[in-house]
């Protein structure tokens, strides 16, 4: 993964850092334990949601999606308190079809915690894998 610091506010790197080696190593737990009380997890034209505790539950259902699942960060850019990481990701569904998206995740963190997270993908793809 290739990271860019224009300036990093103190634990915005970090944050980012944690919460994708979380999520490859399939703790969900892993990740909510970096977000806030208040956290704002949206992905753009799928889902959104505002506080923690829908977080862990969302996150805690959302591993069985695919399976042969290969998600790669290909860059990060840390400015202050945001952040975003671009990402491709191939897989093949839970109903066996072949899965590729590619997106980019924009952060917030403040006080080393993850305040928002916003994952922008092709949206055509999910809709037309998930509905």
């Amino acid at each position: 993964m290739e990271v860019t610091v224009t300036n990093d506010a103190g634990g915005t790197r970090e944050a980012v850092e944690a919460l994708y080696t979380a999520y490859l190593g399939g703790n969900p737990a892993g990740m909510t334990d970096l977000m806030s009380d208040d956290v704002w997890i949206r992905f753009l034209g799928q889902i959104e949601f505002h506080g923690l505790e829908r977080a862990k539950k969302f996150f805690s259902q959302n591993n069985d999606q695919f399976k042969e699942f290969d998600f790669r960060v290909e860059r990060v850019i840390v400015d202050g308190e945001y952040a975003a990481a671009v990402w491709t990701e191939i897989a093949v569904t839970r109903l066996g079809k072949p899965w590729t998206n590619h997106g980019v995740d924009i952060f917030h963190v403040r006080d080393d915690l993850i305040r928002f997270v916003h994952e922008n993908n092709d949206v055509t793809t999910f809709r037309d894998h998930f509905g």
